[in-house]
């Protein structure tokens, strides 16, 4: 696998420093719909990325340069996940594909009813077994068994989800959708309860995150509000809170919101140029953010001094790719920005940052 180009590309908001260029690999991750962009993860190894290239998932060893093809689809995928050994896929018109990686047994393959699958995620809920959250344009979210392939349950929403993510522990469940809400369920071996709603975004959410340790979590949104040259994206912040508790999510408006679940307080919230489309934490006890949006830029921020930020610029000049993912690498030493163009590579500070006390302890 070769270097594309050869040269750094332009990044604005180097003053930040919490993370330095590293490289770009010319294995790109196509977008099927323009507003779903979670297609590139890093789930196992620091160097090696599952990525949608039109109709395959495609895996990507970026220290021998070798691609293997680990989903030949018949469809282009809205959606991607790789998690705790397995893949999964999903389609325009509810296609969806998941099988265990390594021997490729197939748990699903089929149409799981409704119309666009937005968004997958796979995690272990209370009872310690591994789902298969599928997020449909159909106001629901489906719940599958990734031993069997059965569905479990299925979660019938206010609106089209699109994006969901299950707490570390298991026991909370976090989505958005076409609509300005931010929505929280409680998650049992039972059933999923909404026991919250959080409300900043002023347009459709688009993705939301957990951080590790299911303290925080994101949401981001779609609509941006800043003009395209900002160097930084505005911040508000707020007072200390534990880790323990918070999740973010990201809207259509541009904005990306960090809450406290257990106070239902808010803790930081950004505002970007552009639609927010991802929204990532970093693996602890890094305590970092990353948010992308629409095209070109993608914005790193310090969990423990919010308004400490720098924005990474995958373009250059009269380039402006659309962004297609984001990704921590496990162990949190790279960042990677996912375009059609190929993968960017960022190398993040893991020693500088564990040597500093973390979030929770400030």
């Amino acid at each position: 696998m070769g270097l594309a180009g050869g040269t750094e590309p332009p990044r604005k908001g180097d003053a930040g420093g919490l993370c330095n260029y590293s490289s770009t690999y010319d294995r790109g991750a196509t977008i099927q719909h323009w507003q779903l962009r979670d297609l590139v993860h890093c789930p196992s190894k620091d160097e090696e990325l599952f990525c949608v290239y039109r109709h395959r998932t495609l895996r990507h060893d970026l220290a021998s340069g070798k691609t293997e093809v680990v989903q030949e689809l018949p469809f282009e995928p809205t959606s991607m996940t790789v998690a705790h050994g397995y893949v999964a896929a999903g389609g325009q018109n509810s296609q969806l594909d998941a099988r265990r990686l390594g021997g490729g047994e197939v748990v699903y393959k089929g149409h799981c009813g409704g119309s666009v699958n937005n968004a997958l995620h796979i995690g272990r809920d209370a009872s310690q077994q591994l789902r298969l959250f599928v997020c449909n344009n159909d106001d629901t979210i489906k719940v599958y068994g990734l031993q069997g392939g059965a569905l479990a349950t299925v979660l019938r929403c206010p609106v089209a989800i699109n994006y969901c993510a299950l707490s570390p522990s298991g026991r909370h469940l976090v989505c958005v959708g076409d609509n300005r809400h931010t929505y929280l369920y409680q998650a049992t071996p039972a059933a999923y309860r909404q026991c919250g709603v959080f409300t900043e975004a002023c347009d459709a959410g688009m993705c939301c995150a957990w951080s590790a340790s299911g303290s925080m979590f994101a949401s981001a949104s779609q609509d941006g509000s800043f003009p395209a040259d900002a160097d930084q994206c505005n911040c508000r912040s707020f007072p200390p809170i534990s880790a323990g508790s918070m999740f973010a999510s990201a809207s259509q408006d541009g904005s990306v919101a960090v809450w406290d679940h257990r106070s239902s307080a808010l803790v930081a919230h950004f505002l970007t140029p552009l639609a927010c489309r991802n929204v990532k934490f970093s693996p602890a006890p890094l305590d970092l953010l990353a948010f992308a949006e629409h095209r070109s830029r993608c914005h790193l921020v310090d969990c423990r001094m919010w308004d400490r930020q720098q924005v990474l610029d995958v373009g250059g000049q009269d380039c402006e790719p659309d962004i297609s993912g984001i990704a921590f690498s496990p162990s949190g030493r790279r960042l990677y920005v996912g375009t059609e163009g190929g993968l960017a590579a960022y190398d993040i500070d893991t020693m500088g940052r564990r040597g500093f006390p973390t979030y929770e302890l400030c």
